[in-house]
C-alpha cells in the first residue's frame, strides 16, 4: 500500500516538475469553433468581395499550412486581428459600415472575444512581425493604388475569412504539459 502511494506521489511530482518548464496552456477561443461565427464572417466577406473589382491583389500574406500548424504563427495572426479591430472594423461602425456589411455587428464582438482570449498567451518575444508588416504595407499600397482608402479597407474586410481561417488553424489549444 505504501509503495503504491509512494509511486503515485512520485509520478505526480514528476508531472509537476515537467509542466513547470512547459509553456503556458493556450485555451481555444470559442468563436473559432462556432459555426454561426464562421457563417457570419463568410456572409460579410462575400459581400465585401462582391464590391471588389481587383481580384489580383491580396492584402493578407500567404502563410503555408505547415507554418500555420507550427503554433508560433498564432501570435502574429492575433496581431493582424488586433490591427483589423482597431483600424478597419471599428472604423466601419462610425462610417455606416454596419449597414454596408451584413452581419458586421455580429462578427465584431466574436473577433474581439478571440483577440481577448488569445492575446494573453502571446508575448513580444514570440511575435514575428514580418507578416503584420507585410499586411500593413499591402493595405497602404492598395489605398494608394486605388486612390481610395475605403476601397482598400473593403478589400481587407473581404479577406476577413482568410484571417479567421489562419486564426483557426494556427491558434490551436495547447496543454501545459
Amino acid at each position: 500500500m505504501k509503495c503504491a502511494l509512494l509511486a503515485v506521489l512520485l509520478v505526480w511530482c514528476c508531472c509537476c516538475a515537467l509542466s513547470a518548464d512547459a509553456r503556458p496552456a493556450r485555451l481555444r477561443s470559442r468563436p473559432l469553433d462556432n459555426s454561426d461565427t464562421w457563417n457570419n464572417i463568410m456572409v460579410m466577406a462575400k459581400h465585401a468581395q462582391a464590391q471588389d473589382r481587383d481580384h489580383e491583389t491580396r492584402l493578407i500574406p500567404v502563410i503555408s499550412s505547415d507554418k500555420l500548424k507550427d503554433g508560433d504563427v498564432c501570435c502574429v495572426t492575433i496581431q493582424i486581428l488586433d490591427y483589423y479591430l482597431k483600424h478597419i472594423l471599428d472604423g466601419q461602425s462610425r462610417e455606416g459600415g454596419e449597414r454596408q456589411y451584413p452581419r458586421l455587428h455580429l462578427v465584431k464582438p466574436d473577433l474581439h472575444r478571440v483577440a481577448r482570449d488569445l492575446q494573453p498567451h502571446c508575448n513580444s518575444t514570440q511575435i514575428d512581425l514580418e507578416h503584420l508588416n507585410t499586411f500593413t504595407q499591402n493595405l497602404k499600397r492598395a489605398g494608394e493604388m486605388y486612390k481610395n482608402k475605403t476601397k482598400a479597407q473593403n478589400k481587407a474586410i473581404g479577406e476577413t475569412d482568410i484571417l479567421f481561417h489562419y486564426l483557426y488553424e494556427s491558434c490551436r489549444a495547447t496543454s501545459a504539459s
